[in-house]
């Protein structure tokens, strides 16, 4: 809620700076300053579904807001490299139908309780949240006096990171050849396994609507998956799959 409250109080001096302003700065330096606020809509999900997910259920984005700052170094009139700081959250809330999935839950109600591993058939509804310190670094392309576009890579670590969910109405089996477990309810909770540490690709473009004021829009490619490899009890490789849409002021 604290997070919430402050990207909203920025948000309002970000409206308050562009209808105070009316102009970019002139610096022979090339050099401009931005600031970006905006929502991330996408997942944190497998690259190809795997052959255990039967079907996807829902699908909820949450609220991924994001606020950011850039330098941007113009190096003639069509070439530049832009540099910035970027907090932002992005999270999903997702149900699933899966068969034989490989994976560790806390059973509270069923044949047998407790925890179990082993291959769950059945429904899974997960919740991931990830709160991000985000550092992007991109070339950029000016097309004209509107329009920008930009590519490049960022590196992100997550001061907050949640992956939780429950299982409900499926059956466990520890391997194929062990009997099955009938489960009604059931929970599991991967916070402690995810990296905190993110590394992708990231496009995007700018379009400029009303003097300084921009909408903007990129898409960022996580090249890691979320949950470590070494600790997962999940048999999943996720990744931040997100597309951020909002506004921008440049002074």
């Amino acid at each position: 809620m604290k997070r919430i409250s402050l990207i909203i109080a920025l948000a309002i001096a970000f409206v308050t700076l562009a209808h105070a302003n009316d102009s970019v700065a002139t610096n022979d330096s090339g050099m401009e300053y931005k600031v970006a606020v905006g929502f991330n809509i996408g997942g944190t999900s497998p690259i190809g579904l795997p052959a255990e997910v039967r079907s996807i259920n829902s699908y909820m984005p949450t609220a991924n807001l994001s606020i950011a700052g850039y330098a941007v170094k113009m190096f003639n009139s069509a070439w530049g490299l832009k540099a910035g700081l970027r907090l932002e959250n992005k999270g999903m809330e997702t149900g699933i139908g899966v068969k034989n999935y490989r994976m560790t839950v806390n059973v509270q109600s069923g044949d047998e309780v407790g925890v179990k591993t082993g291959y769950f058939t059945g429904d899974i509804k997960n919740k991931t949240r990830m709160g991000y310190v985000s550092v992007p670094v991109s070339a950029v392309y000016r097309l004209n006096k509107r329009w920008d576009f930009h590519a490049g890579v960022y590196v992100a670590y997550a001061i907050d990171a949640n992956f939780t969910g429950e299982v409900v109405q499926g059956r466990i089996r520890e391997t194929p050849l062990t009997p099955i477990v009938s489960v009604n309810q059931a929970d599991y909770d991967y916070s402690g396994d995810l990296q905190r540490w993110d590394v992708g690709a990231e496009i995007g473009a700018s379009c400029k609507v009303y003097r300084n004021l921009a909408i903007d829009a990129h898409f960022t490619w996580g090249l890691m998956s979320v949950l470590d490899p070494d600790k997962r009890k999940m048999d999943m490789d996720n990744y931040n799959l997100y597309l951020n849409l909002g506004l921008s002021y440049t002074f």
